[in-house]
């Protein structure tokens, strides 16, 4: 099984950073058996990423009304991801546009899961904030315990 992380996000707006500081933290811990990829342009660029993956786990940072630092767990492949979620974005299209727009083509892998961590500050120049920093530390135990549990 071909298994890749996938972490999105603009290192340069704040909470928006936590998806590829999850990534940067499991590709200095993982071996060579999981592929990970930061995601800083256009999210739809994450469906080259997974491609040749059977599955793929997304982190990205949320904006709903939940505590800044909670985490989610979805599993995109089993249907859309809650409305909820979607929050406004610097780029055409978001990660669960993405998501949608590769189910729509037969392109999502068989396991998809994404964890959303919800963040507070996205203003440029902002720095991860505390709440969201520790909620990174959680989700990488989180995700490291998900591959080892799958393979």
């Amino acid at each position: 099984m071909t298994c890749c992380v996938i972490g999105v996000g603009n290192e340069l707006r704040g909470d928006d950073a936590v998806g590829l500081v999850v990534a940067r933290a499991l590709a200095a811990e993982l071996d060579g058996g999981v592929r990970v990829h930061e995601c800083e342009g256009e999210p739809v660029s994450i469906i080259s990423a997974w491609e040749g993956c059977d599955r793929a786990i997304v982190v990205d940072a949320t904006q709903s009304a939940a505590t800044p630092g909670t985490i989610r767990r979805i599993a995109a492949h089993a249907g859309p991801l809650p409305a909820s979620l979607s929050r406004s974005s610097s780029h055409l299209l978001g990660v669960a546009d993405a998501i949608e727009l590769a189910r729509a083509l037969g392109r999502l892998p068989a396991r998809t899961i994404v964890y959303g961590i919800e963040g507070a500050a996205f203003a440029t120049g902002t720095e991860i904030s505390e709440p969201v920093a520790a909620a990174a530390e959680r989700g990488v135990a989180a995700i490291r315990r998900e591959l080892q549990e799958n393979g």
